[in-house]
């Protein structure tokens, strides 16, 4: 690989020179930049951002935990992620846990992936990156980042109790209540929820939403029609099918995610019922399927993109040493379709 002396050696100009056109700066001719930059390309030159970063006692890097590739939230995460870097001209490091493979229904269990959470950010110090974004599967909270942490780090789509860490999250509670709130507008008080695990940050927080925006009605809400799931398809059906073998008057079904809306739908097909006339159907997350069930599906869509690119923000923020936020959270936007 050619270096930069070597490179300002065979442009026949100096080292300063070129290391400004590469960074947008300097006073030269048109000429002479075009020249230099088609230099740069026949030789395949790359700049040397980690030497550049120790000599400044900054590396303009970012490392980038995820808990797994895999999960439906991470691409978009990400993408708001390498969006704000590459606005602001830091390079990114990818770590991914593959914590769905390595620990399959052990996910949540600290003492299970601790130690490749650990491993991570102890290969990031060592490239010396400057900063650190988690990005988590789903939310839950996230207390096992090693305490004597010396880099700044945030937590993309979780929460934490620790609070040096800060986090981006969804706004649960004010989504399930903006849906719950639309759902009850349209007089479908008799609603049954089809819930994710018991355990789950984003179920407690979906169901708090719920009974507050029943609260503001003066209705209650039926216990009795608060069916757990496991946020999959098959767990959807399996609660649909406990939901109608309760022999309740039902007016919608309310899915904690568009998976389990899915397995939903499977059973009302099955069963001819006729979603949109006989039963509505709602679900959260807004999910590439959504759209093309039939009748589209009404639903949450989650701001992932914009979760990406504010931990980005926050990131670099603390870094520069200029803002620092310790929370934020993000309201979902409701996806009016024909299931309601």
């Amino acid at each position: 690989m050619i270096t930069l002396k070597e490179l300002a050696a065979k442009c026949g100009v100096s080292i300063a020179t070129v290391s400004n056109i590469l960074n947008g700066k300097g006073n030269v001719s048109e000429d002479t930049r075009k020249r230099i930059l088609e230099i740069i390309r026949e030789t395949g030159y790359r700049p040397n951002y980690m030497a550049r970063g120790l000599r400044a006692a900054k590396t303009k890097t970012i490392g980038v935990i995820a808990d797994d590739f895999t999960a439906f939230s991470s691409p978009m995460l990400i993408e708001g992620i390498m969006d704000y870097c590459q606005e602001h001209d830091y390079k990114i490091i990818f770590e991914n846990l593959r914590l769905y493979y390595r620990c399959k229904d052990s996910v949540d269990d600290p003492k299970e992936i601790v130690k490749y959470v650990y491993e991570a950010v102890e290969e990031m110090l060592t490239i010396k990156v400057d900063g650190i974004i988690y990005v988590a599967a789903h939310s839950r909270a996230i207390d096992y980042i090693p305490k004597d942490l010396k880099i700044p780090l945030v937590l993309a789509y979780s929460t934490s109790q620790d609070n040096s860490i800060s986090f981006v999250q969804i706004d649960d509670i004010a989504s399930s209540h903006e849906i719950t709130e639309y759902l009850l507008n349209k007089n479908l008080s008799k609603m049954a929820i089809v819930a994710g695990k018991e355990q789950s940050l984003h179920t407690i927080d979906r169901i708090m939403g719920l009974k507050k925006a029943f609260e503001e009605k003066n209705l209650t809400f039926d216990e009795d029609l608060l069916v757990y799931g496991k946020w999959d398809r098959q767990s959807g059906y399996e609660s649909c099918k406990k939901l109608f073998a309760k022999n309740k008057k039902i007016d919608v079904i309310y899915c904690f995610n568009d998976l389990m809306a899915v397995g939903v739908y499977d059973y009302c097909k099955e069963n001819n019922i006729e979603i949109g006339k006989d039963i509505f159907v709602a679900g959260f997350d807004n999910r590439e399927i959504s759209p093309f069930l039939h009748p589209s599906l009404t639903t949450m869509e989650i701001p992932l993109l914009d979760i990406g690119r504010k931990s980005a923000m926050i990131l670099v923020n603390k870094i520069n040493g200029t803002k620092d936020v310790n929370e934020l959270r993000l309201p979902c936007r409701l996806i009016k379709r024909q299931s309601v």
